[in-house]
């Protein structure tokens, strides 16, 4: 396997391992008292400050859950609801720089295959290029709680994002969030996934509305610097989660950090010159995101997959939810 021009077969990167601490009660603790650090729904930012004409509704990994995460049959099947203003997708630059749609920095037997049937070790994305990866992989991402049988005709290869901004643009009112996935030692770095991005926004003339998601501060203000003039909103992780990293303990001492320093959310935002804060509801309390929107930064939420998840999305006044299921209802209009 020719990669950046050597050739790997012994060595497959050794992937990071999540840490097994036990803090799923802690976490659901802290959940409940950052509930109840206001007795009211928060409601989002106003239209006209945030220029968005609604809440928005963005489809994980582009499926409406029929259809695999980051396929172009996602894409072209969820931008024709009417029940979502938009997608998220997840990018990764393969070796020769090209954005690929894929959730994690990796490929694995776990979700890909060899067109040949052979066995693989896993392989870092960055350190192949793309059109080999296409050459010798087929992947299957499954979309959230769908309980869809896997089909082998949802293997496909890794999607370009040229290939992607080839139908978005098509559909120019809905809403593109490209969520990059920068991981020091497992990703290349992240002035290169802002020329590429830039690149592929100007040459296949996107107009719809974008936001892109970075992991850490800094890298808010060198995505911006690669846009030139390009009008995309910055949205910051809040707290970085990384493949491989436990979402419980991530998410558990980023609870802390808001329960006990409730200005950590605003620093972060301020500090970095992010318009957008994401993260899951059970991480930011109520007065956190009030605080956001008095100045003037928009809240985006994941991890809704079910009616329990949106109503928490829904009374934390977030601005964007993205999420792993159809929406069949909606925020109430007073949210």
């Amino acid at each position: 396997m020719t990669v950046r021009n050597k050739v790997i077969t012994k060595y497959a990167p050794i992937l990071p391992r999540a840490k097994a601490l036990p803090v799923t009660v802690l976490l659901g603790w802290l959940s409940l008292i950052l509930a109840g650090c206001s007795s009211s729904p928060v409601k989002p930012l106003d239209s006209e400050v945030a220029s968005l004409n609604s809440r928005l509704y963005l489809a994980h990994g582009a499926s409406a859950g029929d259809a695999p995460l980051n396929s172009l049959q996602a894409i072209e099947a969820t931008l024709k609801r009417s029940d979502y203003d938009g997608i998220e997708i997840d990018i990764v630059l393969a070796g020769d720089s090209v954005p690929l749609l894929a959730h994690d920095p990796w490929i694995s037997e776990q979700n890909c295959r060899r067109y040949d049937g052979q066995a693989f070790e896993p392989v870092y994305i960055r350190d192949v290029y793309s059109d080999e990866l296409n050459e010798l992989f087929e992947c299957h991402f499954p979309a959230g709680k769908n309980g869809a049988a896997e089909k082998t005709s949802d293997y496909h290869p890794l999607v370009t994002l040229a290939e992607a901004f080839s139908i978005i643009r098509g559909y120019p009112e809905k809403t593109i969030y490209l969520d990059l996935k920068i991981q020091a030692g497992a990703t290349l770095d992240v002035e290169e996934y802002g020329a590429e991005i830039y690149l592929a926004l100007i040459e296949q003339e996107i107009e719809n509305p974008v936001f892109i998601e970075v992991p850490e501060k800094y890298q808010v203000e060198k995505i911006k610097n690669s846009l030139e003039d390009f009008n995309a909103r910055i949205a910051l992780s809040y707290s970085a989660f990384y493949a491989g990293d436990d979402w419980d303990y991530i998410g558990a001492l980023a609870a802390v950090r808001t329960l006990f320093f409730a200005e950590n959310p605003i620093a972060a935002a301020n500090e970095s010159g992010a318009d957008v804060l994401v993260s899951p509801t059970i991480v930011m309390s109520h007065s956190s995101v009030e605080n956001l929107h008095k100045s003037e930064i928009l809240y985006g939420t994941f991890l809704v997959d079910d009616a329990e998840s949106l109503k928490s999305a829904c009374d934390h006044g977030a601005d964007i939810i993205i999420t792993d299921i159809p929406i069949k209802q909606r925020c109430e209009p007073d949210l």
